[in-house]
């Protein structure tokens, strides 16, 4: 697959223009892949390569991609979308008494991480078990103990069984705290796995709770890493589909109603997102809108093939959108109006834009 698309990659190159070896050069990070043993080992469902005059990027995805080779003006992510979306990303902590770990995920994979402070097991605190008893203590309160032909005693501290409980709920505590200040700086939705008598607890951390998507009651030692996964991604979906039918319902009331603040407009919503004013975009699955910037204004003007010098502007879109920490969702071409192949609600308006969500039916492809 890589070397079919390195010719295709070669001849496009060719015919903007560019000499054989400097399409030989340009092109030469990625060719050394191609016998490269040792990095064909260890692959994922899919692998994007980014090429240009500062050299190469690589990215091993957890999502099959289709296999393209496009030459332009700018990279193209649009297949890398779907890892973008709200909520895509989301944390797993897994708890027995034995072992707590962490992992961050999406629906398509997920990755351990260390997060600091997180106790190991039960056993890795630091407290010492408080458990024996004294023959001759006397001490207030403390139950008596003994039998009907030796003498009464009293003990000391918590029974085996308390004091490990206590221990439990300790470790539950320490564990939850330390997840949520890793997560402090960048908060990301956690699902947690656990038995019920462990998971009860994590249930009552404060600083936790916030951030609990759901919960999962099960030992996750019964599950691989696919089980654990899929587990997790039961909780997360549903959430997921939540969120967007409330972004799309928000979208179709402003619509609705004339709102200036959403936008259906390529031209507008492409120079919106150029300034940082979109919060939300959504991009028609399956679509290409073809387009150029301006370059006096920035804004696009769409036009109707893809010319030397054209982009995506869905592609583009995204890419400002998610630079300036705005949300892109990726919908079926018939939730958005017809004739649509992009919408967007913004953070606000520009001062000198009248009629930002005037309707401009583009052509798609």
């Amino acid at each position: 697959m890589l070397k079919n698309l390195l010719r295709q990659a070669a001849d496009a190159l060719a015919e903007r223009n560019m000499g054989e070896r400097e399409v030989e050069t340009f092109l030469a990070p990625a060719a050394q892949l191609v016998e490269d043993y040792d990095f064909w080992q260890y692959q994922d469902l899919g692998l994007a390569i980014f090429l240009s005059d500062a050299g190469i990027e690589m990215h091993k995805l957890p999502i099959p991609v289709p296999e393209l080779a496009i030459i332009g003006p700018g990279f193209h992510i649009a297949p890398l979308l779907p890892l973008q979306e709200q909520d895509a990303v989301f944390v797993i902590l897994t708890m027995t008494a034995e072992a707590a770990r962490v992992w961050q995920a999406t629906r398509f994979g997920l990755t351990a991480v260390d997060v600091a402070e997180l106790p190991r097991s039960i056993e890795s605190l630091d407290e010492a078990p408080d458990h024996e008893g004294s023959l001759q203590s006397h001490g207030f309160g403390r139950p008596n103990t003994g039998g009907e032909n030796m003498p009464k005693t009293q003990a000391y501290g918590d029974s085996p069984e308390e004091w490990r409980k206590g221990r439990l709920v300790e470790f539950a505590l320490r564990a939850g705290t330390a997840l949520a200040a890793h997560l402090a700086g960048d908060p990301k939705p956690v699902v947690v796995v656990a038995d019920a008598a462990i998971g009860g607890h994590v249930r009552n951390n404060v600083a936790l709770a916030p951030l609990v998507a759901g919960f999962v009651e099960i030992n996750p030692a019964t599950l691989d890493e696919a089980g654990l996964l899929a587990t997790a991604s039961v909780v997360m979906q549903p959430l997921h589909d939540k969120a967007l039918g409330i972004a799309l319902g928000h979208l179709d009331a402003l619509l609705g109603r004339g709102d200036a603040t959403a936008c259906i407009n390529p031209a507008h919503i492409i120079t919106a997102a150029r300034d940082g004013r979109v919060d939300q975009l959504f991009i028609a699955r399956d679509v290409v809108l073809r387009g150029t910037l301006d370059p006096e204004t920035g804004a696009a003007p769409v036009t109707d093939g893809a010319k030397a010098g054209s982009l995506d502007l869905l592609d583009k879109a995204a890419q400002m959108v998610l630079g300036s920490g705005g949300v892109v969702w990726m919908v079926a071409a018939d939730r958005l109006q017809e004739g649509t192949a992009m919408a967007a609600i913004l953070r606000y308006l520009a001062p000198s834009q009248s009629d930002p969500g005037g309707a401009l039916h583009s052509n798609s492809s």
